[in-house]
């Protein structure tokens, strides 16, 4: 699985990209921690669709965590 973060996001987690590797399907939560992650100002792409930390993943996924842009 390779996660990728962009803007306070990457200061979160401590890193930019990262592959990671695991044995069959888990929940995103299971692989990163967002213990200290405020949820409502990120969020989560998975394979280009939008996602929660609760979403099961594998090995051949592609994550963006980022952070919720808003303007007027």
């Amino acid at each position: 699985m390779k996660v990728r973060t962009i803007g306070f996001a990457e200061k979160m987690f401590g890193f930019k990209e990262k592959e990671i590797i695991f044995e069959g399907t888990k929940l995103l939560s299971e692989v990163l921690d967002f213990t200290e992650i405020p949820l409502n100002l990120i969020a989560i792409i998975i394979n280009e669709k939008a996602a929660t930390k609760d979403h099961e993943v594998k090995n051949e996924d592609k994550i963006i965590i980022t952070q919720i842009v808003a303007g007027g």
